[in-house]
């Protein structure tokens, strides 16, 4: 089974928002990566890594990228 974890990368220089994924081969994994990426282990230092959430109405509720600015 190939799992894709939705993340987009938001780049600080000029707010540029670019959509990405994570794949991982199992459930394990991906549990891991998920608690990763909400901890910011997946952040450089031009851009953050968050999770992309749907439908798009609850994106703005459950992505916070102010702590990243």
């Amino acid at each position: 089974m190939n799992i894709k974890i939705l993340t987009h990368q938001i780049y600080f220089p000029d707010g540029n928002v670019i959509p990405s994924w994570i794949s991982v081969s199992d459930e394990v994994s991906a549990d891991k990566i998920v608690a990763e990426i909400k901890a910011g282990k997946y952040d450089r230092k031009h851009f953050a890594v968050r999770m992309r959430r749907y439908p798009i109405e609850r994106h703005l509720k459950d992505v916070s990228v102010q702590r990243v600015w």
